[in-house]
Formats: C-alpha cells, structure tokens, sequence
C-alpha cells in the first residue's frame, strides 16, 4: 500500500508560527511487534522510520473512520479531491475560518481539514525519534499441495525496535484540531490494524508504551455531520478484525501468516469454480484477485491483511483484519459481501482456535452478536460504557 498527497499551498491568514503556541500531546513511545516499513527516498528500501509514510498510514484509517460515521471523506487526488477554494476561503470572516463546517463548503472534507488538502496546511507536524535498527526477513515458500509452492520474497530489510512519536499541533483552536484526536488514533490502530506500508505483507504490528486515550478521537467522529455512506471504499461499517490463534495452543510457525493467506485465497478458487461449474461457467479466479489482490492482469491491492506472528498477553497471535465493499461490480448472482465474508469466517473458525469476542465487526457473522453502530465504534475505541 502506498499513499501520494499532493502539495499544498499555506494561506497566509492560516499560518501559526508562534512556537510557544503550538499544542502538543505526551511523546508515544511505540515498540513494533512485527517488522515496520514506511519506505524512503529510494525504491525498495527504508532507511528509517519515516514520516511521511506514518503520516499516510494514519491518513488511511482516519478516513476508514470518518467513512464509519458518515463523514465526508474527499481523495488527496484523483477526480473527486480535496481543494480549498481560495476565493471562497477569502470571503469567509475570521472566525468563519476556523468553522470545520464553513471550511468544508471551501471544498475541504472531514479528513483533509486535519490532514491537509491543497491549499490547506495539515494540522499537526509528526516528529519521529527511530530507535529501530534493520532486520534482515527471509524468503517464504509455502507448501500447496503440489510441486509449486507460494513464494514471497523479501530482498530488503524492514525495520525493529522502538520508536518515539511526537505529535504537534499547529493551530490554537481546539475547535478546528485538538492533538490528543491523532493520539487516539494510534491506540486504535495499534489495536486492530497496521502502521507503515506493507501491511499485506504482515508488517506494521506496534504496541504502545502506555495505553493511550481515545476518548477525544471518539468525541470528535460524534461531531461530524452524519452523511450517506460510501459503498465502494473500506469504512468501519465493512470491516471486520479478528485475533487468531492455534488451535493446539501452541506457537505459529514464521510462515503461519502465509499459510492462511494462500488458505483463503485457495478456498474462495475452489468455491469460485464449483459455482462455476454449476452455471456451466469457465472460472477465472475474478473474485479471488478482487479479494485477495493480483499482480497480472491487473495490479489489485489484497482486501484481506494478516500480520506475521507476535506475541499478545504471552499468547502466539496473528491478527487479520479486512474490508468488503458491500456492492461492487466483481459480485454475481453466486457472490456478495455476505457470502465471501462467511466463507473466511467458515475457514478461520474450522482451522484456528477463535473465541467469539475475537471476531469484531458491526455485523458480525454470528447473529446474536450484531452491534448498534455507536457501540461498535466504542468497543474499538475501547470506550466504557458505564
């Protein structure tokens, strides 16, 4: 996964240059649990921990977010970007300029008034202390049952250790941006997702030093004006996470995360050809490309992300998280969200030791298990609900 913003253009009447002005919010102390990559100035390799790429991974769950509540979440780039309008900005009064819902008539959006559009400054600058150091990874070959094994290569190295995050606001008003939100973020995301790049590769797993709090991120998505959803892009809402763990309660193999990976992508073939079959249709493995990602014919980024083996209270654990757009082109009378999704919980329940808390979703394949959606957002921002 890669991420490209566009650069912006600081407003005058925007800029908070005052230094003892700025805001901030405790340093993060971060240790990676599975190998960390952010990239870096040349192809291929990452140097250090870099900025920007951290950036763009926060960006991406900030938006899966705001998608969750029904905010309104505008590309970086592409036909429907996010670009304040100068013109507009201009007539605006002064406290108008830092009204959120007066910025986003400006043509910003909920996620670009915090993490930056064309003409729009991003809110906070992250500084980064690396105390990582290279780990060179091996090559995995998995074993397919036939003279052909799966095979991920990994020339370069990621990296390992400890990591220190500081977060710095750049504008007073709270209103328009309180740090602690970016905070929050990271405590999720450390939770049920990934940091850096190549989280389809089992990269980016990070716990913090000391639990975060993510009740001002929470409080902040409960103030975005409610919207339609979108159906084509990964928001809470078609999402799920999942802890796995072995079944004989034992330790994962390296390749363990591998092995599931190809397991999936096998299992949604076989499915994909026996449904088929039945329509007298030729299979062309469309839906496990679409799900599981595909170089050729075309490039198709993995839907589906397992990291590589960490330890969690003492206990071997991989965590698997996804998305499944509720409508797409891909499905077909034989497929949909539903069917997919039951068929990878059908797989993990039968093949890893899973405990129905494990599975978190908004609607989770076990009926009596369904959230309200405010409930789901708590429990994944671990809000008390006393």
């Amino acid at each position: 996964m890669s991420w490209h913003w566009p650069n912006v253009r600081q407003e005058p009447e925007n800029i908070l240059q005052m230094p003892n002005s700025l805001q901030k919010v405790p340093p993060i102390t971060l240790s990676t649990l599975t190998p960390l990559w952010t990239g870096g100035p040349q192809a291929g390799v990452v140097d250090r921990i870099h900025e920007t790429g951290m950036i763009g991974s926060l960006r991406w769950w900030f938006e899966v977010l705001v998608r969750g509540v029904g905010g309104k979440v505008l590309s970086p780039n592409g036909e429907k970007c996010a670009i304040l309008d100068l013109e507009k900005y201009k007539k605006l009064t002064t406290q108008q300029k830092n009204d959120p819902e007066k910025l986003k008539e400006c043509g910003l959006c909920d996620a670009s008034l915090i993490f930056g559009a064309t003409n729009w400054k991003r809110k906070f600058r992250l500084e980064i202390e690396d105390h990582t150091s290279d780990i060179h990874l091996g090559n995995i070959s998995v074993n397919t049952g036939s003279n052909k094994p799966a095979k991920w290569f990994f020339n370069n190295h990621a990296r390992k250790g400890n990591l220190t995050l500081k977060i710095i606001s750049l504008t007073r008003d709270r209103k328009l941006f309180d740090p602690a939100i970016i905070a929050g973020l990271v405590q999720f995301v450390s939770d049920w997702g990934g940091l850096g790049a190549r989280n389809q590769m089992g990269f980016g797993i990070v716990r913090p030093e000391q639990a975060l709090d993510a009740r001002p991120l929470y409080e902040h998505l409960a103030r975005i004006r409610k919207q339609a959803t979108n159906q084509q892009l990964p928001s809470l809402d078609n999402m799920f996470f999942v802890q796995l763990k072995p079944q004989d309660q034992s330790r994962f193999d390296p390749e363990a995360s591998f092995t599931l990976k190809h397991e999936l992508r096998k299992k949604i073939q076989e499915e994909e050809k026996r449904t088929a079959e039945l329509q007298s249709k030729k299979p062309d493995d469309t839906l496990s490309h679409f799900i599981m990602g595909t170089i050729k014919p075309e490039k198709l980024a993995s839907k589906i992300f397992i990291s590589r083996p960490f330890d969690k209270d003492e206990t071997s654990t991989i965590r698997l998280w996804g998305w499944l757009p509720k409508q797409s082109s891909r499905y077909d009378s034989s497929w949909n969200r539903q069917s997919i999704r039951q068929l990878i919980y059908q797989h993990i329940e039968q093949n890893y030791h899973i405990e129905p808390d494990d599975w978190v979703e908004l609607n989770h394949p076990d009926p009596k298990l369904k959230n309200s959606e405010d409930k789901f957002l708590k429990t994944l921002l671990r809000i008390d609900e006393g």
